[in-house]
């Protein structure tokens, strides 16, 4: 029994700071997502400039996801999250001080570099932890409630935002700044690394980087794992409709409905707030429903709402179909990660989540690049609208490529 009772009190610390991790990254991902692409706009910058580099620092962050998702996988989940969250620091300290666009591009830079540090690392420090590896429902659980803490901290940065902006819009970074710099401290002193060993590979770093690298590849490229091949391909698209639709959101309401800055991050509170069970939803879902079944149907609703949401005639209409997106896009996130999880291995599972890492920042940056070109020629309502047409691509993948439930 105390045994048993020592082991719910690990899980309960190992789930209290992976939610309030993910807490963290809502606030700045209310904050990044919503609000970077104004701020740039704001001092002046092109937008195919912005963009273009937006897509650049994503391609360059590809050439980090697997060095760093070894010395996850090698050495230490703990010390891979404590890179990240320093340099992370270090970023958003270099955003807030200067103005120059190269120094700017330098500082962006670094950010997702730093970022490459914590994805794959995270979810697998948990999985691990928790003994949740192999178990759909207890992945699907540690998932959508990540979702829910993300949604809070979503809530929480963009009612932070609302209040800053109106001050001053450049304060917002150095907030989001000391933010990591205080998880950096809070990571150092609590976390545990359980059910994991460090491996000992009589290697250079190099050579172990390579090692990893080809393993998640030979994993992937392995005939019995057809369905994750269909599961990754699926995200290459849901990514790139993503991607590019939230880059254009704020540009629809702060020009086409002419909202103030200060006023979208609220509305990025409000949406949060509306959705914020939307995870829990999603984990019945998963649970309940097949992965093949629930794929494609999300898919060609997310298809849909994009579309209505292009066409909204006001901002209540826009704000109401976003929150239904926001809702479908949930149930997308929890169970392809969950069935992508599943079929993981173990032993490499922070590599091959860098590997997937490596498909999405790959799909983020062509969207976000031509996302740029698409608003500079096309306009923000026809670049949302091809978004809804890329989504209903990635509901066919999942309906001829994975297995029947």
């Amino acid at each position: 029994k105390n045994q048993e009772s020592d082991k719910m009190k690990f899980e309960r610390k190992i789930k209290t700071i992976f939610y309030g991790m993910e807490f963290s990254h809502g606030i700045r991902r209310a904050i990044v997502s919503a609000l970077a692409l104004i701020y740039f706009l704001s001092l002046g910058f092109n937008i195919v400039a912005i963009t273009t580099l937006f897509a650049l620092s994503t391609l360059i962050m590809t050439f980090f996801e697997f060095p760093t998702g070894a010395i996850a996988d090698y050495d230490s989940r703990k010390k891979s999250m404590m890179i990240s969250f320093f340099l992370i620091f270090i970023s958003f300290l270099g955003i807030f001080l200067f103005k120059e666009f190269w120094i700017l591009a330098g500082f962006w830079i670094l950010n997702d570099i730093a970022w490459t540090f914590t994805s794959g690392a995270n979810s697998a420090w948990a999985i691990d932890a928790i003994n949740g590896a192999k178990h759909k429902s207890k992945i699907a659980n540690l998932i959508s409630r990540r979702d829910v803490s993300e949604r809070l901290g979503l809530i929480v940065g963009g009612i932070i935002g609302f209040f800053v902006i109106a001050i001053n819009f450049r304060f917002i970074w150095l907030f989001i700044s000391i933010l990591y710099l205080v998880l950096f401290f809070i990571i150092g002193k609590y976390m545990e690394e359980r059910n994991f060993k460090p491996e000992k590979v009589p290697h250079n770093y190099l050579k172990k980087v390579l090692i990893k690298a080809k393993e998640s590849v030979d994993f992937i490229i392995h005939k019995k794992n057809r369905q994750l091949r269909a599961l990754m391909l699926g995200d290459f698209f849901g990514i790139m409709s993503e991607a590019a639709f939230f880059l254009a959101v704020p540009l629809l309401f702060v020009q086409i409905f002419n909202v103030k800055v200060e006023q979208f991050s609220g509305i990025i509170a409000i949406v949060a707030a509306l959705t914020i069970i939307s995870p829990i939803i999603a984990e019945k879902v998963t649970n309940k429903k097949g992965i093949r079944k629930s794929m494609v149907i999300a898919g060609i609703l997310t298809s849909a709402l994009i579309i209505s949401f292009s066409l909204s005639p006001s901002v209540i209409t826009a704000i109401v179909f976003l929150v239904i997106l926001k809702f479908n896009l949930a149930i997308v996130g929890v169970v392809g990660e969950t069935a992508t999880h599943v079929e993981f291995d173990s032993k490499i599972r922070a590599s091959l989540d860098s590997a997937t890492n490596i498909i999405w920042a790959i799909s983020s940056a062509m969207a976000v690049f031509l996302a740029g070109i698409s608003i500079n020629f096309f306009g923000v309502i026809n670049t949302l609208l091809i978004c809804g047409g890329i989504s209903f691509i990635e509901a066919m993948i999942y309906l001829f490529g994975l297995k029947k439930d």
